[in-house]
């Protein structure tokens, strides 16, 4: 790629030589989605039919809500969209799931058909109340500011509440029961120069909160196959598990699609473990991901936002 085409705040030109691109999970608003052209998309408009539900109408509208199998959903249908409409049939080097968006991110690889991973996302939005039936009601929250194993310490002594990933050198995510998130919020504040803000999801991922959903979604996947093609073959896939930063194989590609609803993530260590010739492309408009990378010093890597 040549060095005028990577202006970090322009659209580059469609490549697969160096590009990684990133799929948020479902801590982002997607009611702040509801001008993007991408509603339009033939690939949304495709989703929506094949899960019965207005996803594009509902974006638009503002009604998207926080119940987790069609909030994950429509997250994951408008990235692929998005994504699809950048590269059309060619492919990037790389993929980066954040959570939820593991599975926009082997749609977009070829590993797996999106109709089949919006439908195993409603499938994990059930499973995930029931989790919080059997486990106690959660939510998410961001921490900003500190060093992450500064909040970590702090975290360590309040009951019910976990790191459940780490963002960037300044931000980590949180999960909690809902009767402890005030008192979370109160104690980080008090004992750190923190900001803490509530993320827009009514369940807590990557805690204890969720164990049993792997087993459980495992059964769900087992009439499905890793597609396994010279496409998906191509594509290195990075699920952001912490201490495990490298791609995963198809060969573990299942087990790892499941399992990381239960494991904390560390994307800031995913991002590290690429060179610096790689170009990072955010996967949907004003996720936000990359301006939390970008500011917060984690890499001098290029990134472009996306279309």
């Amino acid at each position: 790629m040549n060095e005028d085409t990577t202006n970090q705040d322009s659209q580059a030109p469609i490549t697969s030589s160096q590009e990684a691109v990133m799929f948020p999970g479902g801590g982002i608003d997607m009611n702040s989605m509801r001008d993007t052209p991408l509603l339009k998309s033939t690939y949304l408009e495709r989703i929506g039919s094949f899960l019965n539900i207005d996803v594009a109408g509902q974006i638009a509208r503002g009604e998207v809500g926080s119940a987790p199998g069609p909030y994950q959903s429509s997250v994951a249908a408008l990235t692929y969209a998005c994504s699809r409409q950048r590269y059309g049939n060619a492919q990037p080097m790389a993929v980066i799931g954040q959570s939820s968006g593991v599975w926009a991110a082997a749609a977009l690889m070829g590993a797996i058909r999106i109709e089949d991973a919006c439908r195993l996302l409603m499938i994990r939005g059930e499973l995930i109340a029931e989790a919080s039936i059997r486990h106690g009601e959660g939510r998410m929250l961001s921490v900003v500011g500190p060093a992450p194993e500064e909040t970590a310490a702090v975290v360590q002594g309040i009951d019910g509440c976990w790191v459940s990933g780490v963002m960037t050198r300044s931000s980590v995510t949180l999960g909690c029961r809902l009767d402890a998130r005030e008192e979370a919020e109160k104690i980080i504040s008090s004992q750190i120069e923190a900001n803490v803000v509530r993320l827009p999801i009514d369940f807590a991922s990557h805690c204890p909160l969720m164990e049993g959903v792997a087993d459980e979604l495992k059964k769900a996947m087992s009439d499905l196959e890793i597609i396994h093609s010279d496409e998906s073959n191509a594509v290195d896939f990075y699920d952001c598990f912490t201490g495990d930063p490298g791609p995963v194989s198809l060969d573990n590609l299942w087990d790892r699609l499941a399992i990381n609803i239960e494991k904390p993530f560390d994307l800031m260590a995913t991002v590290q473990s690429f060179d610096e010739n790689t170009l990072f492309v955010e996967s949907l408009p004003n996720a936000g991901i990359f301006n939390m990378i970008r500011y917060s010093g984690i890499s001098r890597k290029r990134i472009i936002k996306a279309a």
